[in-house]
């Protein structure tokens, strides 16, 4: 397999030993602490800074809408649609032990896949001011195109860990297979793609500025936003048929209710033309899950972001009310931890590691060959699908994420020929940092206590994950596969870019 430039060749590595696990667990813990950290205090020195530096009429970021004032008696009505064309790639990863069962052995991250996706999705938009500087408005979301694809990174096929090598497939006999490799058995195709289109989730939302510059120029504009966005597209499914080739087109909805809540100020400064309008945003989206999507393990991460821009206006004239600038924009966008959808959600499958019972019908563990050539041992079970060589499968399943940063730059021209009508355009990228796509916990020890001499198995039930415990409880989380969610084993999404085309059409009555 050819590996990324930080990795060695691939050796033939089996069971993760405990010291290396706990050397991986403890280096990426330290690892993602020290960055998180770093970011997060780089990203409020920057906003303090610009905000300080130019606190100085209302960006468009911080525009609102008004009504029952004595220049404007009447609210004020905005319509709009955009359209929006992203394109991503990004490589993806795999921990694989090398020199194992040696004193040096270590995990390296080799390449496996390459990973794409387009979107394109209309957004139609509404605005009504309510009252002075109060405004309602709505978004809906038309997804015309989401598809995503996965293929073998360059000259890894022969090699790769996933299907078609002795890599990914020990080829025992199901009956018997050595210990070292009983994981080793196929995870999905190669290559695979998904299709998916509808509408998608609407946001709901108010809008007030409390204070606008341009009534009294001693304050910038603040502009306060709460917006609910609620589930209102069909729930994507990791494991629907409709979003295979020739199925349809799959769900797009989350299926979650999101909090959005932010800040913006900003304050033009007062200069002849050209000039300045900077800004800055703060935000953060609370999800809650459905009760459907929790039944199937969902927990959507908490994400923050900040954005501090500025609005380069070069030409003005106030007769006619026209305008034309560029709008430049940087930011980040922090992203928890949680059980959600990822760039391999609709190509994993749902191994559950508690249907995995013995002759008495109690659990058991290690998983074996055997057990992952069970559809039994699987959520997602339909006649006719195959997951891998696995038949009466089907592919699809949601991964425990790590927390990871977005780190985004926009730049988009701005034209108002009249007060009433408004174009913009423009391009954003965003750029993920490395994270892990696979990280779930083998369990988690819910003995008491009081339970510090029971015995689970011939061994202590304090301090380990059971499939009995003392109080006859399974332990074993039902997420985690084996395979690639052990340290040492792990899918990782590196060097995740994203290209988006925008425009926006907008009228204001």
């Amino acid at each position: 397999m050819a590996s990324s430039a930080r990795s060695s060749t691939l050796a033939s590595a089996p069971a993760v030993p405990t010291a290396v696990a706990n050397a991986i667990e403890t280096a990426v813990a330290n690892a993602r602490a020290t960055a998180t950290a770093n970011a997060i205090a780089a990203a409020l020195a920057l906003t303090v800074v610009l905000s300080a530096a130019t606190d100085a009429a209302a960006a468009e970021a911080t525009h609102v809408l008004t009504a029952v004032e004595k220049a404007r008696p009447l609210p004020e009505l905005g319509l709009s649609v955009s359209f929006e064309r992203a394109t991503r790639a990004a490589d993806i990863t795999r921990e694989w032990i090398q020199n194992a069962g040696t004193d040096s052995a270590f995990a390296a991250d080799v390449r496996e896949l390459r990973y794409k996706e387009t979107v394109q999705r209309l957004l139609i938009g509404m605005r009504v001011g309510l009252f002075r500087d109060l405004e309602f408005h709505a978004t809906l979301p038309i997804v015309l195109q989401s598809d995503s694809k996965i293929t073998f990174a360059k000259n890894v096929e022969a090699t790769s860990t996933i299907i078609g090598s002795a890599n990914a497939d020990a080829g025992c006999d199901v009956a018997e297979c050595p210990a070292e490799l009983e994981y080793r058995y196929p995870i999905t195709n190669v290559p695979a793609q998904r299709n998916r289109s509808g509408f998608g989730d609407m946001t709901l939302g108010l809008s007030w500025s409390p204070v606008v510059d341009d009534k009294d120029e001693s304050y910038p504009t603040i502009t306060f936003r709460g917006d609910i966005i609620v589930p209102t597209g069909a729930t994507r499914r990791p494991a629907d048929p409709s979003a295979l080739p020739g199925g349809g087109d799959g769900g797009i909805g989350l299926g979650q209710t999101t909090f959005d809540l932010s800040l913006g100020m900003s304050r033009r400064l007062r200069t002849k033309v050209p000039t300045f309008d900077p800004y800055v945003l703060l935000g953060v989206k609370l999800p809650v899950a459905t009760g459907t999507q929790k039944e199937r393990g969902y927990e959507p991460p908490v994400s923050g972001r900040f954005v501090v821009g500025t609005e380069v206006i070069f030409y003005e004239e106030e007769a006619s009310s026209s305008l034309y600038g560029l709008d430049v924009a940087v930011g980040a966008e922090y992203i928890g931890v949680g059980r959600t959808y990822s760039e391999l959600s609709d190509y994993l499958p749902n191994f559950d590691q508690t249907r995995l019972v013995d002759e008495n019908g109690d659990g058991r563990e290690p998983a074996q060959y055997a057990d992952f050539a069970n559809p039994s041992n699987y959520v997602s079970q339909r006649d006719g699908a195959i997951c891998g060589i696995l038949s009466g499968v089907s592919c699809g399943e949601l991964n425990r994420v790590d927390d990871h940063l977005n780190l985004t730059g926009s730049l988009a021209l701005r034209f108002e020929p009249t007060r009433f009508t408004r174009l913009k355009m423009g391009v954003a990228v965003a750029l993920a940092t490395n994270h892990l796509l696979t990280s779930e916990s083998v369990g988690k020890d819910a003995d008491p206590a009081s339970a510090s001499t029971a015995q689970c198995e011939g061994t202590a039930c304090v301090g380990r994950v059971n499939p009995k415990n003392s109080e006859g409880n399974d332990e074993r989380s039902p997420y985690y596969d084996p395979r690639y969610d052990a340290p040492g084993r792990r899918f990782r999404i590196e060097d995740a870019l994203t290209f988006t085309f925008f425009a926006t059409g907008a009228a204001t009555f």
